[in-house]
């Protein structure tokens, strides 16, 4: 990490300054202070508000079974990976149809900061080009439903077990520093950006596995139904399903949402006898190591039983690797635990599209096409 630093693919006028977007020293200050948020309170927190909002989505999909109609798996799980978010992060619940309205204002937000960070010529965000006044106002939309609940929380201090409460607790290991209202307000969104997207994607992918692989599929079903006996799942639970994890990681390998990670040499280094000059950038494919038949055998092939031996390091890095590990990578596979135990325990999902679907490098590695679905009753 002497060597290198985050690129500008990670500059984001939207989320400002957290903990995705900056590196070094006041990176590292950062996740000193931000880490103890993640604690058992809170993780245990995300599962009660996980099987709360699938509860609550469960209630809609119920009526399509009625009428035999068809739903988007993309779609849906943006849906449910928003809501989770915004009750797990704030404990502020979002009605089905702002949430899909709000899912898509950050997603056409990092789909312009995509444009904006791969363009040959880069404007600084504070001139008013077109693309630069889109991100302006995904952001003050993003500011305005996140400011004042933190404000509010700030004066009332309700005694949430939130993410949101935590980073109001937390102190800086060495300094004694809280965080300021900004730098809460940025870590949220980008807490709140970052994780839905990715889990969405990650969520689909692994029903979209699920229903091509019918033998993976009853070997995960029995031991959900064995430990659970049809009770929803607590934080203690997740421990004892085995191949839950091994199935959510065979998915992450197969189809990491974050496909690559991208670095500027600071200082020329040398890699195998390849010279790197310093001010290159050096974008990494976590999908094609992962996809690597030296350290996967047979690598296309969904075996969730992968994960149940050792495995090469850093061969498998979905949430990246070292100091830069994603803060909040146990969040995600509880989250995903969770919402993907819940649906099985309920539904049966059944494609109406058949054929293979290939995956298309965007914000995150997603389907090339919508992924039309049916629910039945289990």
């Amino acid at each position: 990490h002497q060597r290198y630093t985050r690129s500008f693919h990670y500059d984001n006028p939207v989320v400002g300054k957290g903990l995705l977007s900056t590196d070094g020293v006041v990176w590292q200050k950062r996740r000193r202070q931000v880490q103890p948020a993640f604690r058992r309170e809170t993780m245990a927190h995300l599962v009660r508000m996980a099987n709360i909002t699938a509860d609550k989505l469960f209630a809609t999909w119920d009526a399509t079974i009625a009428t035999n109609q068809s739903l988007e798996l993309m779609t849906e799980m943006q849906k449910l990976a928003l809501s989770v978010n915004s009750q797990a992060l704030l404990s502020v619940e979002i009605a089905w149809d702002k949430a899909e309205k709000f899912g898509v204002a950050v997603r056409d937000a990092l789909k312009l900061l995509r444009k904006r960070n791969t363009s040959l010529i880069r404007f600084p965000a504070w001139m008013p080009t077109a693309l630069n006044r889109q991100l302006q106002q995904t952001k003050i939309i993003l500011d305005e439903h996140i400011a004042p609940i933190i404000h509010a929380r700030r004066q009332t201090r309700a005694g949430a077990q939130d993410i949101l409460e935590a980073l109001l607790e937390v102190r800086d290991p060495d300094t004694g520093d809280a965080l300021t209202d900004q730098e809460i307000l940025d870590e949220t969104k980008t807490l709140f950006t970052a994780g839905f997207e990715t889990t969405a994607t990650a969520l689909t992918w692994a029903l979209y596995l699920l229903a091509h692989n019918p033998e993976q599929t009853a070997l995960w079903l029995a031991e959900v139904d064995a430990v659970l006996q049809g009770r929803a799942p607590e934080w203690d639970d997740l421990p004892k399903l085995p191949y839950t994890a091994q199935l959510i990681n065979e998915t992450l390998r197969l189809y990491p949402p974050v496909y690559n990670i991208a670095r500027e040499c600071i200082e020329t280094d040398v890699v195998n006898d390849h010279i790197i000059p310093k001010g290159s950038v050096v974008i990494m494919s976590i999908l094609g190591i992962q996809r690597d038949e030296r350290w996967w055998p047979e690598p296309m092939a969904f075996r969730p039983e992968r994960f149940a031996s050792s495995y090469p390091k850093n061969a498998y890095l979905p949430f990246a690797t070292g100091r830069h590990l994603c803060i909040g990578n146990h969040f995600a596979l509880t989250e995903m635990a969770v919402a993907l135990i819940r649906i099985a325990q309920t539904y049966a999902v059944e494609l109406l599209d058949k054929n293979p679907v290939a995956a298309a490098a965007q914000i995150t590695l997603v389907p090339d096409r919508p992924l039309p679905f049916r629910l039945v009753a289990r």
